[in-house]
């Protein structure tokens, strides 16, 4: 059902959106070890080489256990409210909807939903389904994991659109929730590894942890791995293994000689430097597999000289994202059209007419712009993977065209103030998207109102990236709609304007990617990896 609101609506339910930042684990991609750079072949699914599932297994006996390396460590503090364990990756806790391979929201624990007003939102549980401790899931527990949530995290009244106490049971199997403003999103947005529904009797403190998944927590060795058993009482496919072990190794080389020393059956995010080795290895195999997110120098269009498109347009000519892919990415993902990840499915990659490489073209737009052979600032986090390395490129690149440009390394905080405070002329960035809800990547970057344009539009009617006119209100067009078509009408439109304005210098789009033994089967990663599920994973002798 959707529902149409005024102007003035619009613009305070997307303002919300940016003042609530989706900082940290709700939102954004990048600074990792891991290899989320460039993006597969665009069409989102994942491309493992030499699949072995096409391989006889008549003479194969099957193992019953499976150990996965991890680059996170899935006992740290921040996981306490969920019983001590990381909701990503283990499969022991779900949430109300999921996500699929192709960014299409998949109803799971709730069944279906439904907008039954401006603010409210009516899920209907899936009847059957029993938490780890046998259990059955109704809407007491489902309210429980939300204010939980709400009350342990401080970001997530903004990031979800609900304030404590505005979710309610209208009877066992039913949950409404208000939000605070219009949310179209709502049901993408709760898509979410961190909004997983869990057992009031959770305990970290005891190693509790209760929730719905194929796999039920038998052991936690802290900061080493989680070893997890298969939940005979899954309300889906039972998994294949029996037991599923997920161990910390934080270092990605580290991983990767486990791997190949047998010591693990699947290592997660395989350093660049090694794809090749493993590719040549016949005993070991990847997946790869495209993500939501993308990465490109966004241009501040509000500060001299770069408010002049000609000199923008001319910037972009200069860059070779062939060359950044090959080289800085070491052939890991796909060069950059525009600002959003073709897996999107409102991603205008295919209808972009983007910048060719070009530096005589180039050459002549910087003449013909009012480019005074001043100093551009390049600005990039110390904790981008590659950023620097790219900064250098894209230096080069520019100096290759007779523009002069400066490279500014800050650590993360520092280089968040500078961002927002409209000090460089280019922002290397990696923006994308770890739930069902990708909207927000669109209007934080390029609407007026967005969080990083926010401060300098409300204190000097200025931003960053920000177009403003028709550019924001077919963001605002395309967030407020709940029809898929019109949505991506909108936001195809406003990424073309983006382009053509030379707003930002597109990059890469993102991948991971995961190494596996050739005895491993169904080691398939999602289009967002958190959501990987391993019910299907086998491993033979």
């Amino acid at each position: 059902m959707t529902y149409d609101t005024s102007n003035k609506a619009r613009r305070t339910v997307l303002k919300t959106v940016g003042a609530a930042g989706l900082v940290g684990m709700a939102g954004c991609l990048g600074g990792d070890d891991s290899n989320e750079s460039g993006n597969g072949n665009g069409n989102g699914n994942g491309n493992g080489d030499d699949n072995p599932e096409d391989r006889d297994r008549s003479e194969q006996e099957r193992v019953p256990h499976a150990t996965i390396a991890i680059n996170d460590d899935p006992t740290r503090d921040d996981w306490n409210h969920y019983g001590g364990v990381i909701p990503y990756w283990t499969n022991i806790l779900e949430p109300l909807v999921w996500v699929s391979n192709e960014m299409e929201l998949v109803p799971w624990l709730a069944s279906d939903w439904e907008q039954t007003g401006e603010l409210t939102w009516e899920f209907s549980l899936r009847e059957g389904v029993q938490f780890h401790n046998g259990e059955e899931v109704t809407a007491d527990e489902v309210i429980f994991s939300f204010e939980t949530i709400l009350d342990e995290w401080v970001w997530a009244p903004g990031w979800l659109h609900i304030e404590s106490g505005n979710i309610v049971a209208l009877d066992e199997y039913t949950v409404e929730f208000t939000t605070t403003d219009p949310f179209p999103t709502f049901p993408g947005t709760i898509a979410h590894n961190l909004v997983a529904i869990q057992h009031p009797d959770r305990d970290h403190t005891e190693d509790r942890v209760i929730g719905t998944g194929p796999f039920q927590l038998e052991e936690i060795e802290q900061h080493q791995e989680v070893r997890t058993s298969a939940f005979e009482d899954y309300w889906n496919d039972e998994p294949i293994l029996e037991e599923l072990t997920f161990r910390v190794i934080e270092d990605p080389n580290t991983r990767t000689l486990s791997l190949e020393n047998r010591e693990i059956d699947v290592a997660l995010a395989p350093p660049r430097s090694r794809i090749a080795s493993i590719e040549s290895d016949d005993s070991l195999y990847l997946d790869r597999q495209n993500r939501p997110g993308a990465g490109y120098a966004g241009i501040n269009i509000h500060k001299s000289p770069t408010d002049d498109v000609a000199l923008r347009q001319a910037l972009n000519h200069a860059i070779s994202q062939e060359t950044t892919v090959d080289t800085i990415l070491e052939g890991v993902g796909d060069p950059g059209r525009g600002p959003i990840s073709p897996i999107i499915y409102w991603s205008a990659h295919d209808e972009i007419t983007d910048y060719e490489k070009d530096d005589d073209r180039a050459a002549d737009l910087v003449s013909e712009s009012d480019y005074d052979g001043e100093s551009l600032e390049i600005l990039v986090a110390n904790d981008l993977v590659d950023g620097r390395e790219m900064a250098q490129v894209i230096q080069g690149s520019l100096d290759g065209i007779g523009v002069n440009s400066d490279i500014q390394v800050l650590e993360r905080s520092a280089f968040s103030e500078a961002e927002r405070d409209g000090e460089a002329h280019l922002i290397l960035q990696e923006r994308g998207s770890n739930s069902g809800d990708a909207d927000y990547i669109i209007y934080e970057g390029f609407h007026s109102e967005g969080d990083l344009n926010q401060r300098l539009y409300e204190e000097e009617g200025t931003g960053l990236h920000n177009l403003g006119g028709e550019v924001d209100d077919l963001i605002e067009q395309g967030f407020q709609t709940g029809d898929e078509d019109e949505k991506a009408t909108a936001y195809k439109e406003a990424q073309q304007h983006i382009v053509d304005q030379a707003v930002t210098i597109p990059l890469y789009y993102s991948e991971f990617i995961a190494a596996a033994h050739e005895n491993i089967d169904g080691a398939e990663l999602g289009a967002i990896p958190q959501f990987s599920r391993w019910t299907d994973l086998e491993h033979w002798e």
